[in-house]
């Protein structure tokens, strides 16, 4: 086998919106701390303009923007929580290994509106303290 020195390998080319530093944040959620205990941590990993594309992609994407004062970090953070939350409540509380799973936490961003190459959840801790002890029940009498 021969080495070429001339021979040159193609590298993809970063997409604009991707052109840019990772951002990460710790999300808490404890609202409700007798029921569920949510943490997680998420990296951004495209532009802010980006971001707008996907705030807008939503209906009152305006009010959304205006409600954070126009900081489309905070709009998109809380956008995410809440979809990430019902998605724990629904059994995706893993990171899987592969990020195009359909299984773990990040499936969320698999979704119509999402880009799957602009966030990652790389860490989530999710307990949820709901029992069946906790519900009351009573009977019903039949009408007629």
């Amino acid at each position: 086998m021969q080495n070429d020195s001339t021979l040159q390998t193609e590298q993809a080319e970063i997409p604009e919106y991707l052109q840019c530093d990772p951002r990460t944040f710790h999300v808490k959620y404890d609202k409700w701390s007798d029921v569920c205990d949510l943490e997680f941590t998420i990296v951004i990993k495209c532009t802010d303009s980006e971001l707008h594309e996907h705030n807008n992609f939503w209906s009152n994407h305006e009010s959304r923007l205006k409600e954070n004062n126009g900081d489309i970090v905070k709009v998109i953070l809380k956008m995410i929580s809440k979809k990430v939350f019902w998605a724990c409540y629904n059994g995706k509380d893993t990171v899987a290994t592969d990020i195009a799973s359909s299984w773990g936490i990040n499936s969320i961003f698999h979704e119509e509106g999402w880009g799957r190459d602009c966030f990652e959840i790389t860490k989530i801790h999710f307990d949820n303290y709901v029992s069946g002890d906790d519900f009351e029940f009573t009977p019903v009498n039949a009408e007629g």
